[in-house]
């Protein structure tokens, strides 16, 4: 297989992938130093290529990326369409019959690891004979090799072409995790609700942070002292479904409890902490709803937080 892209993901991939036994034939980066250093962690046998070189490959170059019936391409979304066009341009069939058709019996399957593009940014490679697809784990990677023990039992997405949906499910099957097929129309939809569940977080949880700092805390004690509450919210997510998971001030429907947070967050002039709040706030109502409809509280901490939000709204 050959692997475009040598960044956190496509490195990990390839980590987790030699450790499975594919063999890694060729590694391409934007940068030189990129590719050679992924290609160390690959194998002595895989070739680094940069940009520039993929941009020109030499007949060997297109050799080694001849005999890889897999192509992975994990680079930035941007780039991904230019990449698939020079790659089509590169890898277009050999084979072909008197009609003009290709008739080599081994279809090659490119994938991509975008969460937010379908299968179609690849069409280039489609009409060079390749099977197209989309393979997306739903990890968190910040680091390479410990990305590579994620990418072991994580969830994939897959979707595109039949051939293309087998080798991806294979794959991850290979690696021991399980897959999932997502409808090509609503890739950037599912792509936002894996932004909404891990950065999003994060962000929620720099949020959460900053209020405490203003508490006095210093920062990485700020941390330490969140992080077991973020944990024991997972926990409860792991059992049970949200509504019945959701705890505390929105679930007991504490109207004065709200009071003094709204105005504390106002007071501190801690602007997007107060927006957070209340969006999120108006999520929790409709959640404790759910089980307890018509619960005392409910109804007039939903209109405070409606005023609360007219009143942030730029006129």
């Amino acid at each position: 297989m050959a692997i475009i892209g040598a960044g956190r993901l496509g490195t990990a991939l390839g980590l987790a992938l030699k450790l499975i036994g594919c063999k890694i034939e060729v590694v391409a980066a934007q940068h030189a130093t990129s590719s050679r250093r992924a290609a160390g962690l690959f194998g002595p046998k895989t070739l680094a290529l940069s940009a520039h070189q993929l941009g020109r490959p030499s007949h060997g170059q297109i050799e080694r990326l001849e005999r890889c019936s897999l192509i992975l391409i994990a680079t930035p979304d941007d780039t991904i369409a230019a990449v698939s066009n020079r790659l089509a341009e590169i890898l277009g069939p050999k084979l072909t019959s008197g009609s003009g058709k290709r008739t080599s019996a081994i279809r090659r399957v490119a994938l991509h690891t975008s969460g937010a593009l379908a299968s179609d940014v690849l069409k280039p490679m489609r009409r060079s004979g390749f099977a197209i697809g989309s393979l997306h784990p739903l990890v968190s990677i910040s680091e390479s090799r410990s990305g590579a023990d994620l990418l072991t039992h994580g969830f994939f997405s897959v979707e595109g072409d039949a051939a293309a949906v087998r080798t991806g499910r294979s794959i991850v099957s290979d690696l021991g995790g399980e897959s999932f097929r997502i409808d090509s129309r609503h890739k950037a939809l599912y792509h936002a609700a894996a932004v909404t569940a891990s950065p999003h977080i994060t962000a929620l949880f720099d949020i959460a942070l900053e209020m405490l700092i203003v508490c006095g805390l210093k920062p990485r004690q700020a941390q330490r002292v969140l992080l077991p509450l973020v944990r024991s919210t997972v926990s409860n997510l792991a059992t049970q479904e949200p509504a019945r998971a959701l705890t505390g001030t929105f679930k007991r429907g504490d109207v004065s409890t709200v009071r003094k947070h709204l105005a504390a967050l106002k007071a501190a002039k801690l602007t997007q902490a107060l927006s957070a709040y209340v969006l999120l706030g108006q999520r929790s109502i409709s959640m404790a709803n759910k089980h307890h409809p018509g619960a005392p509280g409910l109804d007039e901490i939903s209109r405070i937080l409606a005023r609360v939000a007219k009143e942030g709204r730029p006129r």
